[in-house]
């Protein structure tokens, strides 16, 4: 029957502890979630990606064939123009003609004088291009593909990194506000002194100088509470400023973050291969050696087709006589460019050739900084148990020196050193929090263990 009760017992402990977190997640989780919704850098990054996409859209079109409604009609006068002789051709014809047939059909005939510019003249057709053989639109349409990745990577990388400030931000102002409360114990704790002082200096136990000692107390944790105060309202100002809102927004403190501190956890301690800084490299050396081989088509020829159906003539008649129809194949090569593809071609190679030298740089220095923000957590967690133990210890040595102060058994100068350190172990247990907390967000960040996606 014990047992059953101690089971149950350690469910319940398990159960509250669990919604304690959820409770702390859930809060936390929905500011990161407006931060990532609402903050204006990432919308322009996202425009970005948008124009990319966009882009990509363009080189696909590229594929489909190209069709026009082109008409002209034009007027002219003047200009050059070409004499015809037809008359002194044929009328000496003619003329013999009409002797021997002793008539006049054959009539005389002007020169004729034809100009180069068409008056009265149309041409409205409807013309259809379309690429047979252009290698250099699929590199292209790969390039546009594999630049949206960067972009994409580009992105989740901001995200990763809004996520590490937001979490940092509003540790910073947990830490902030516990300082407050610390500071605010303090005030009530040397008022308390200052009471119970100037009780001693009324009943002629005590001299003067212990009531001036005691204000001097008190004047100095008002003026470390009114710096408590600005660092708490600092730290809101800039965690609404990463969630675009107002600065003076409240802001819900969850106590149970700084409550139920993670143990140490076993982490691998390696790189991960979902580095947005990786990823990025990784596509623009894709994004290169796409590149490189559109630069390299230039040995090879390009092929279209085009089809023109309309209505050319003088006059817009729009007959059997004016419809025409026109197609044929294009075929385009490159063959000497004063070697200036080939020169192309080898820069992209050293292009190439410098992003992998940077992929390898790139690797080393993350993997690094794995291995040194695991190193700094693990210490962040021994201060921090450290301190905690400190805490206790400087809570009941001053409790102790209160007790033996109002029996006559301790001087004053020994209960404000006690309240001096009692502060400062507080104060100093709160950073050693931060700093766990900031370092367990910094090895999550560098670990990319957070579902950004």
């Amino acid at each position: 029957m014990t047992k059953i009760k101690l089971l149950m017992l350690f469910l319940l402990v398990t159960a509250g502890t669990t919604m304690q977190n959820a409770k702390a997640q859930s809060i936390l989780e929905s500011y990161i979630k407006r931060g990532l919704d609402s903050n204006l850098a990432l919308k322009q990054k996202s425009f970005d990606l948008q124009k990319a996409q966009l882009d990509l859209d363009r080189a696909k079109s590229l594929f489909y064939p190209l069709v026009g409604l082109n008409a002209q009609y034009t007027v002219a006068s003047g200009g050059r123009t070409s004499e015809l002789p037809i008359g002194d051709l044929l009328n000496p014809i003619y003329s013999t003609l009409n002797q021997l047939t002793s008539s006049t059909k054959f009539p005389q005939i002007q020169n004729q004088q034809i100009q180069f510019l068409p008056n009265d003249f149309n041409d409205t057709k409807l013309e259809v291009a379309l690429p047979v053989y252009n290698p250099s639109l699929k590199f292209n349409r790969q390039i546009k593909e594999e630049l949206i990745n960067g972009y994409q990577a580009d992105v989740l990388l901001y995200k990763r990194e809004l996520v590490f400030n937001i979490k940092q931000a509003y540790y910073r102002y947990l830490q902030a506000t516990k300082a407050l409360d610390i500071y605010t114990n303090a005030l009530a704790t040397v008022n308390e002194s200052l009471r119970f002082n100037e009780k001693l200096v009324k009943n002629n136990t005590a001299t003067k100088e212990v009531v001036l000692k005691a204000k001097a107390q008190v004047s100095q944790v008002q003026t470390s509470l009114a710096e408590a105060t600005q660092n708490q309202q600092n730290a809101a100002a800039y965690f609404n400023f990463l969630l675009n809102q107002s600065f003076e927004t409240p802001i819900a403190f969850d106590s149970t973050i700084l409550q139920s501190l993670q143990q140490e956890q076993v982490v691998k301690v390696d790189l991960p291969s979902n580095r947005e800084e990786l990823t990025k490299i990784k596509s623009a050396q894709k994004t290169l050696e796409t590149n490189l081989k559109l630069n390299e088509t230039f040995k090879l020829p390009t092929l279209s087709a085009f089809y023109n159906v309309g209505f050319q003539g003088y006059g817009y008649k729009f007959n059997d006589k004016q419809f025409y129809q026109l197609a044929g194949l294009q075929l385009n090569w490159n063959i000497f460019k004063g070697n200036d593809n080939k020169i192309k071609v080898k820069q992209t190679q050293n292009d190439i050739d410098a992003i992998k030298n940077q992929y390898t740089d790139t690797e080393n220095q993350l993997r690094l900084q794995v291995t040194t923000t695991y190193n700094t957590y693990k210490a962040a967690l021994e201060a921090m148990k450290s301190t905690a133990d400190a805490v206790a210890s400087n809570k009941e040595a001053y409790r102790l020196t209160e007790l033996r102060y109002k029996q006559g058994q301790a001087l004053q100068i020994e209960l404000i050193d006690a309240r001096v350190q009692q502060t400062t172990a507080e104060i100093q247990y709160s950073l050693a929090q931060l700093a766990v907390l900031n370092k367990a967000a910094e090895l999550e960040r560098v670990m990319a263990t957070y579902n950004i996606q």
